[in-house]
């Protein structure tokens, strides 16, 4: 595992607070995990079409719609590890 220090100031600060306080991501840690999938899929995955980004983007947002309004559980990593090796 690598560890880092990460100095966050200005709007990229508010938006990680934000995130975590509308209840979105438990940690930071977890925002910067996302944020290097996110790049990740941009610059090295390209070859995934407009469409298929699209039908994760409707899934993502009806799941977190579902842990806005309490009807999902937001797991850990950790945890979800655990509930679901078997798919990992």
């Amino acid at each position: 595992m690598t560890e880092f220090l990460v100095r966050l100031k200005g709007k990229p600060k508010e938006y990680m607070d934000r995130l975590i306080e509308d209840g979105y991501f438990k940690t930071k840690s977890e925002i910067v995990r996302l944020g290097i999938l996110e790049v990740s899929m941009k610059y090295l995955y390209n070859d995934i079409s407009k469409e298929e980004l699209g039908l994760v983007g409707i899934a993502v947002e009806k799941e977190l719609n579902g842990i806005k309004k309490n009807k999902k559980k937001l797991y850990s990593e950790e945890d979800f590890k655990k509930k679901y090796k078997d798919l990992i």
